[in-house]
């Protein structure tokens, strides 16, 4: 675990060192603070496999992420917050919540998004690549600023097994094979916590054909054609509703058994890269192969994690 801390630099330069690792291990920003020349602040981070883990504490700070700063940075990861002390105000896909103690959020580092904090705060994070997060929830564009309160008991569950992952770390290498778990509850709590109006549930008729999809990836013969029976609706009424998304339907399952597939591997959970084209759908292993490199920048045996 990497401890990193502005109480060893000068006044003066303590900010200036702070915003360079908060842009190193979150995202880049604007950062605004009451205090810049004393400014306290620490951080302990913990990598495990794709994802990462910190514990934070920082004086009052106020992050600004525009369009500008996404242009400039190909950060794509979701980010789970516990406040643990201290809080804060956020802002994200038209949403503003208030991230009290106790609380836990999910915020977008694709998407611009505010955040200010008007005292001191102490916090636990798990940066979750997106290719994990949307092979466990439909409409993960629009999850950024989601916000489970502190009085449900997942919220409670979240920050418990958080809390011990940083503690593991701190005693030790960190099981990358304990992260995928993790992900599965945080996906299912917030599934369940969530009004379906505000995340897969915008288009009810779309997410059920998506689950459909999901569910029959496997079939590398399913087409339009079959999609559209089995859910009874024409194939020009499918391709219109992709479309309103700006893709296809044949576009989407592709790179939907895309994610499946990076999960399976990345997480140990196929013994081998033939295992996870084919349960995704590829029975041709030379176009699986370029077109996950072509996602993703590695070929799929590099990202194959193999459990003992």
């Amino acid at each position: 675990m990497q401890r990193l801390s502005t109480a060893e630099h000068a006044p003066g330069m303590q900010y200036d060192f702070w915003h360079n690792i908060v842009e190193s291990s979150f995202a880049h920003c604007d950062g605004i603070a009451p205090n810049r020349r004393s400014f306290r602040a620490e951080i302990e981070i913990a990598r495990c496999g794709d994802s990462e883990l910190t514990s934070l504490t920082s004086d009052a700070v106020r992050y600004l992420r525009s369009e500008r700063h996404l242009r400039r940075s190909d950060t794509d990861a979701f980010f789970v917050s516990v406040m643990l002390e201290g809080g804060g105000y956020f802002r994200q896909n038209d949403r503003a919540v208030h991230h009290a103690p106790g609380t836990v959020l999910i915020y977008d580092s694709a998407r611009p998004y505010e955040y200010e904090y008007p005292g001191a705060y102490r916090t636990a994070l798990l940066r979750v690549p997106r290719q994990m997060m949307e092979a466990r929830m439909l409409g993960v564009r629009d999850l950024g600023g989601t916000l489970m309160s502190a009085g449900r008991p997942q919220a409670a569950l979240i920050q418990s097994l958080i809390v011990n992952l940083l503690d593991t770390a701190r005693d030790g290498d960190l099981p990358e094979q304990f992260i995928a778990p993790t992900l599965d509850l945080i996906a299912g709590a917030f599934g369940q916590e969530t009004p379906r109006t505000e995340i897969a549930g915008r288009n009810d008729t779309l997410n059920r054909i998506k689950r459909f999809m999901i569910e029959n990836m496997g079939n590398e013969d399913l087409g339009v054609a079959d999609i559209a029976q089995a859910q009874n609706i024409s194939a020009r009424s499918l391709g219109r509703a992709f479309a309103a998304e700006g893709t296809t339907p044949m576009n989407w399952l592709r790179d939907r058994r895309l994610t499946e597939a990076h999960a399976m591997l990345s997480e140990g959970r196929a013994r081998s890269v033939t295992e996870a084209a084919y349960d995704c759908g590829f029975r041709d292993l030379s176009y699986f192969g370029r077109a996950f490199k072509k996602a993703y920048g590695k070929t799929p045996r590099q990202v194959c994690v193999v459990r003992h």
